[in-house]
């Protein structure tokens, strides 16, 4: 079994099996058939120094050749 650093589980595998989002659908409408909108958001990626829009696997920007630094967000 997997933990998080906060000591919960990490359930991130079992988030696109079609059982668990049926399960979820009806626990949540209470009837059969319910699909749940799961909402992805993808943070776009911007130069600190010149907002220069990045694909997000540069090391330096190519508009200005400021270091990218990463953030974590687990």
């Amino acid at each position: 079994m997997v933990f998080t650093s906060g000591g919960c589980r990490d359930l991130r595998q079992y988030m696109n099996d079609p059982r668990v989002r049926e399960a979820f659908g009806k626990l949540i409408s209470g009837r059969s058939g319910y699909t749940t909108v799961v909402e992805k958001r993808e943070e776009i990626l911007v130069c600190s120094n010149c907002n220069y829009q990045l694909v997000g696997d540069e090391k330096f920007c190519p508009e200005c050749g400021t270091k990218i630094e990463k953030k974590k967000t687990e």
